[in-house]
């Protein structure tokens, strides 16, 4: 088992710089007072992912020599709300990750997530579907728009929105865009797949404490821009060798970093779209115990009525279990703080993190100021899985493990 130390991270831009190229950002477009343009976007996570990769963020090891795509897929809520954009990382022309940036300043610091080992999305087939469902189903209606949009966070679905010539009713078709699975537009449960807006999820944490959390991540752009600056390189092109060693040794500190990630367990795949539980107990079942039962079995363990998911409730059944995970202290809680994940990590106590609707496992923490982030193992896309960093304020509830 790796056992990462906690560290206090400083920004070293001789090292951050080396190897990474960085794109300039595409041309400017109109923003309301809380909107962010795509050029803002891209200059945000250049200087991120630069300032993860200096900060020995774990994950990031082979992000060196990197490129990010200057043209991000945009992704907005079901309500319509421009969400993120979403830029993919390439390295030797293979993907190897995506940064989402907050496309509304009331969503709080920009970087919303960092996937890991992205997988390639079936975005056209998706939207393809889409389209072609709603003009099966409503012959006679207008199609207003198709659009990528997070569902069912973090699922991402093409959304067709066709409209009834005859009564203006409006309606929406759901395409998961991994799957290609039709998403009911029905609102999801703890047990059950639908549609939820993680927009107003995030609004939760307050809109004026957003907006000073977004000023703060622009400040920490802007840190890294100007000690570029004074060193004569610029951020928003292809940084050079000859550029590299204009650094030399020199250390600027913009930010201070903590961070633990306990390096396992490893994500292991959903094998039904229903088994997210099943899944998140199987890879703690791993860590705890070392072993590796079916998801068969902890499904049937925790009474799973398929096609539904399980509920916490139902789950603690395996984790209490001397049969399951034999812990019969585990327990549920809505205490989703970050202090309290940073004391569960410390103490080597990885944890189903859980969404209004979704199960994974949060093995680590990083804190850069006052942005604060999970590392998360996610057995979702079915088959696919995910590993990345997300900031918190998506939780809905955990299943803590106890001693």
């Amino acid at each position: 088992m790796k056992h990462n130390r906690i560290g206090i991270g400083i920004l070293v831009l001789a090292t951050l710089l080396v190897g990474m190229v960085l794109i300039p950002a595409a041309s400017a477009q109109k923003e309301d007072n809380y909107s962010v343009t795509t050029e803002k976007a891209l200059e945000h996570a250049n200087a991120h992912i630069i300032y993860f990769i200096a900060t020995n963020t774990p994950g990031f090891e082979n992000w060196t020599e990197a490129s990010i795509d200057p043209k991000p897929l945009e992704l907005y809520d079901p309500n319509g709300q421009k969400l993120y954009y979403q830029f993919s990382v390439y390295k030797n022309t293979s993907l190897i990750g995506r940064i989402d940036i907050g496309a509304d300043k009331k969503m709080g610091h920009s970087v919303q997530l960092v996937e890991l080992d992205s997988k390639p999305l079936n975005a056209t087939e998706a939207m393809n579907k889409s389209i072609e469902i709603a003009k099966n189903e409503y012959p006679d209606g207008k199609i207003k728009s198709t659009q990528l949009v997070v569902y069912d966070y973090p699922a991402i679905g093409a959304m067709t929105v066709v409209k009834d010539k005859t009564t203006g009713d409006e309606c929406r078709i759901f395409v998961d865009v991994y799957t290609l699975e039709v998403i009911p537009d029905e609102p999801a449960t703890e047990t059950k797949h639908g549609v939820w807006s993680i927009y107003e999820q995030r609004l939760k944490n307050g809109i004026d404490k957003n907006l000073k959390n977004w000023q703060e991540s622009d400040n920490l752009t802007k840190s890294i821009e100007q000690a570029a600056t004074n060193k004569g390189v610029n951020i928003n092109v292809a940084v050079t060798k000859d550029n590299i060693k204009k650094f030399g040794g020199d250390t600027v500190t913009v930010a201070t970093t903590i961070q633990n990630d306990l390096g396992s367990p490893t994500v292991y795949l959903q094998t039904k779209n229903y088994y997210c539980q099943p899944a998140s107990a199987q890879m703690l079942t791993k860590y705890y115990r070392g072993t590796k039962p079916s998801q068969d079995s902890i499904y049937q363990m925790m009474g799973g009525v398929a096609p539904n998911g399980v509920s916490n409730e139902n789950a603690l059944i395996y984790y209490k279990s001397s049969s399951g995970l034999n812990k019969p202290n585990a327990y549920s809680s809505s205490d989703v703080t970050f202090s309290k994940a940073v004391t569960e990590i410390n103490n080597y106590r990885p944890f189903m993190s859980g969404t209004p609707t979704h199960a994974r496992v949060c093995r680590g923490y990083k804190q850069v100021d006052s942005a604060q982030y999970l590392r998360i193992c996610d057995p979702y896309p079915t088959s696919l899985g995910m590993a990345y960093w997300e900031l918190i304020g998506s939780e809905n509830d955990r299943i803590y493990v106890g001693s």
